[in-house]
This record gives structure tokens, sequence and C-alpha cells, in this order.
């Protein structure tokens, strides 16, 4: 919580998450080009077709009546920082997703998946398979090869494990969860 979110408490005024909730819950955020998807323990995103493809723009936390917006329009992460991401499990993908990763750019798929024990996978696409780029009739492919970067988030959509590489190794997301899930069990 932000010095200004405590000082609007403090004199009874609403926060800015607050604040969002209030407006996400509108009619205008039921409808296209908005989507509303459950994602257990009183969490749920917004998403937003955004060039034909849907984004998840924004986190509801139905328990603290909250909202986050977690990318831009602009396909930019912005609960996201760089120092939320481990460089050094990146230092050896194509100059071009590191970039991407630099940049907070989210223009590839990005999903926040379902909160398990206070925590949420996310799912950060920096570099897209070399069929993204093919049109209709199979022109344009490239040999690029999908990287996707995985981190944790909590209920307020901070991230609680940073994002890496984790070079298709099963057992790296588990732990990466278990820790995910110590940080935010010893909070309470």
């Amino acid at each position: 919580m932000s010095i200004y979110d405590k000082i609007s408490k403090m004199l009874g005024h609403e926060s800015e998450a607050e604040r969002l909730y209030k407006v996400l819950n509108t009619d205008e955020y039921k409808e296209r080009p908005y989507e509303y998807s459950d994602l257990g323990e009183g969490m749920a995103v917004i998403l937003q077709s955004m060039w034909g493809w849907w984004k998840h723009r924004f986190l509801i936390n139905h328990n603290t009546k909250c909202a986050y917006e977690f990318m831009n329009k602009d396909q930019i992460l912005v609960t996201v920082t760089e120092d939320d991401i481990d460089w050094e499990s990146l230092k050896n993908l194509p100059e071009d997703a590191v970039g991407r990763a630099r940049a907070l750019s989210a223009h590839f798929p990005t999903f926040i998946l379902k909160f398990e024990n206070g925590v949420a996978q996310v799912s950060w696409q920096i570099n897209p398979d070399g069929r993204y780029y093919m049109d209709e009739d199979g022109y344009g492919m490239t040999d690029d090869k999908e990287i996707e970067i995985y981190g944790f988030i909590d209920q307020n959509a901070k991230v609680v494990v940073k994002f890496r590489n984790i070079n298709e190794r099963y057992g790296e997301l588990v732990e990466m969860r278990n820790e995910a899930e110590e940080i935010v069990k010893s909070r309470s």
C-alpha cells in the first residue's frame, strides 16, 4: 500500500485499488471488448481484446474489494518491474527476447493462472514460435522458438517470485510455487 493510499484510508478516502474495483464492476466491463474470468480464491481477471487477442488486463481481488491494472492498454506489464526478473536466467536467450523482457512488453501471450494458497503462476511469452509470423498461406514463418518465462504474484498483483527462464525443468516451477506460498504465508 502506497503512502497516499495509507493517508487516504486514515482520512476515510478510498485507495486507487478500491476505486478501480468499483469501476471494473460496472456494466461497461461486463461486455466486449472485456471478458471476466474466475481465478479461484476470490480472485478474477478481466481480459480485454487487443489486436484480436485476449489480454489479462486487470486483476480483481473480491476479498479486499480491490483491483489492479496488471497490463496497460499498450500491452506493458504495470505491476512488474525490471527488479522482478531473474536476469541471470535470461543471459543465454536471444537479444530480442531479453529486450522485450527489459521493456516489460506483454505483446505476446501472457497469462495469470489460477490462485492456490494465495499465489498465482504467471506465464509471460517474450518470444513467439516462428509460426506467429506466418500468414494464412504459410509464408513468413521464421525458425524462432517460443520462449516463456515464469513468475508468481500475490493477490495484490505484486511479484513474489521473480520471473525466470526455467529451461524446461518442470520441478523448478514446483519449487518456485513453494517459495511463493512460503513468502505469502510468512506475511500473515
